[in-house]
């Protein structure tokens, strides 16, 4: 009779335990995944080089209006800086992967943000220019 309660009583500790650890594992890489992200997006914001995009995409816009800014927007799109290593040095494989990933993204869309600025206030000044018929790039171009 005892050994039968005490094997009940394994048997139930094991189904608790099969169920709980499992959740204890999920939980904890939820946490790495969360604590990655918000450091990913945190070093993007400062990294991220937004004049640079909104200059492209004006500069881009005033030459050649709405095509040519599609171009600094395509750019912001394609590249992806890939985060400085010394950031990620002692971090676990997990924490890695999250944060570069999230870093990526982040990027991607402050990038994506600025070079589309550029290209719209761009394009308008070309289009302002060409209502009052000033045109700078009359001397540039051979018709």
């Amino acid at each position: 009779m005892q050994k039968r309660v005490i094997f009940q009583l394994l048997a139930v500790l094991m189904v608790v335990l099969s169920v709980s650890l499992p959740m204890w594992c999920f939980a904890q890489q939820d946490s790495v995944a969360l604590e990655a992200k918000a450091d990913a997006e945190y070093d993007a914001e400062d990294d991220v080089n937004a004049a640079l995009w909104l200059s492209a995409g004006g500069v881009l816009g005033v030459a050649g209006t709405c095509l040519l800014g599609t171009v600094a927007v395509a750019g912001a799109y394609l590249y992806q800086p890939v985060p400085p290593v010394d950031r990620l040095l002692g971090k676990s494989a997990e924490y890695v992967n999250f944060y570069t990933d999230a870093y990526k993204a982040r990027m991607r869309r402050l990038q994506l943000v600025a070079a589309t600025k550029g290209a719209l206030g761009g394009s308008a000044v070309f289009f302002l220019l060409g209502t009052l018929n000033i045109k700078p790039w009359a001397n540039f171009v051979i018709w």
